[in-house]
């Protein structure tokens, strides 16, 4: 049989037809339920794309000194045989080189301190993932075939080459996260110009202000100034004018008193035409009365004087003679209470002495009694040695 079928030419019995290829995306089902537009709608979101997967948020932060290179490894293509990995290689951007007598130093722009550390701090955690069953769509009816199955050969990679799709999306997640990167620097460094020109501002405000204080101090100062020149030069022409006032009153009255007799008024003073009565009365009476009253007075007070001294001295007496008595009775009760003290302590000594040996007597007594008994002890032993040896014998 197998020669016969080895001696026919073998023939399709279809003819052989384009192979369309296969949908990328499996087709909508119209009536679907809550739970399957859940699942849709999540699938949706990048973070929920099992072709993508998420790096470590505590990784070691990278410094502009370092110069390593950021690398991202190609994930492996879910099949039997591991197919060759590509790695693909992108050179981390750096700061722009300092300016001259400049240094670049790394500093943290956030709005709160946060401490940097080479060895992030690490935790085993565990979680549970959902239990997730893919429910197949509801079978659809399928007309009996009336044709012929046809199979044509695909080798791996010819539909679907997992590096060359997954590719362009890390190429543009990356040049997202590099844009995005930028961005936030410049931003950051637009914030810094930002507060350094308000900082600025502010200290051209405070010396422009200042400044204006000055000024107005300064224009106060020489308005105060100009006002007080104005008065000193009103009161110089005051003066000068009353200055000159005098002068022509007094070469009038020298000019019209001239002629009168020289010394008038101090030869009717000498004659007495002007003498006040009261006056009189005053040197003539009242000073001679009250002079004999006050030395009286002196004399009284002086013999008054001499009584209050010898007032003091007696009583200056009485007393130093009372404080010698009681500094002598005062030194006879110290020396009397001193030998008190001495008396009560060698009484104290003496019973100390006493009581001491009393108390060695008593020591002498227990050790003789205790001697003693140890001889009579002895002697027993050794009468008791003698009288086993008697009944030995």
């Amino acid at each position: 049989m197998a020669q016969a079928l080895a001696g026919e030419n073998y023939e399709f019995k279809a003819a052989p037809e384009v192979v369309k290829p296969k949908a990328k995306y499996r087709p909508q089902i119209q009536q679907q339920s809550e739970e399957q537009k859940d699942s849709s709608l999540l699938g949706c979101n990048i973070m929920f794309d099992k072709r993508v997967i998420r790096g470590n948020t505590y990784a070691s932060i990278q410094t502009q000194g370092d110069k390593k290179l950021m690398t991202l490894k190609s994930f492996k293509k879910p099949s039997q045989k591991a197919a060759p990995q590509t790695q693909t290689t992108y050179l981390h951007p750096q700061t722009p080189r300092p300016f001259q007598n400049r240094v670049n130093i790394d500093i943290q722009t956030d709005e709160y301190l946060e401490i940097l550390t080479d060895k992030p701090p690490e935790q085993e955690m565990d979680a549970q993932t959902d239990y997730y069953i893919d429910k197949p769509p509801d079978r659809l009816f399928v007309p009996k075939k009336n044709g012929i199955d046809k199979e044509t050969q695909i080798w791996e990679g010819d539909l679907f080459d997992f590096d060359q799709e997954v590719e362009p999306i890390l190429q543009v997640l990356m040049n997202k996260i590099l844009e995005q990167s930028r961005m936030e620097v410049l931003e950051e460094e637009e914030i810094k110009l930002m507060k350094l020109q308000q900082k600025q501002h502010e200290k051209q405000k405070t010396s422009v202000l200042s400044e204006m204080q000055r000024l107005d101090a300064v224009q106060q100062r020489l308005d105060q100034e100009e006002a007080r020149r104005k008065l000193q030069y009103e009161t110089f022409l005051k003066i000068q004018k009353q200055s000159h006032q005098k002068v022509i009153c007094r070469t009038l009255s020298k000019s019209l008193i001239s002629p009168l007799k020289q010394n008038t008024f101090k030869k009717l003073q000498d004659l007495g035409v002007f003498r006040d009565p009261l006056e009189t009365a005053l040197l003539s009476e009242y000073l001679p009365w009250m002079y004999s009253n006050i030395l009286i007075d002196l004399i009284d007070e002086d013999g008054n004087q001499s009584n209050f001294n010898n007032i003091l001295f007696n009583i200056e007496d009485n007393l130093t003679n009372a404080h010698a008595n009681s500094i002598l009775r005062r030194k006879q009760y110290i020396e009397n209470h001193y030998e008190e003290i001495a008396r009560k302590k060698r009484e104290k000594e003496e019973m100390k002495r006493q009581e001491e040996e009393r108390r060695l007597k008593e020591i002498e007594d227990q050790r003789l009694a205790e001697e003693e008994q140890a001889r009579q002890l002895e002697l027993q032993n050794l009468e008791q040695q003698e009288n086993q040896q008697q009944v030995q014998q």
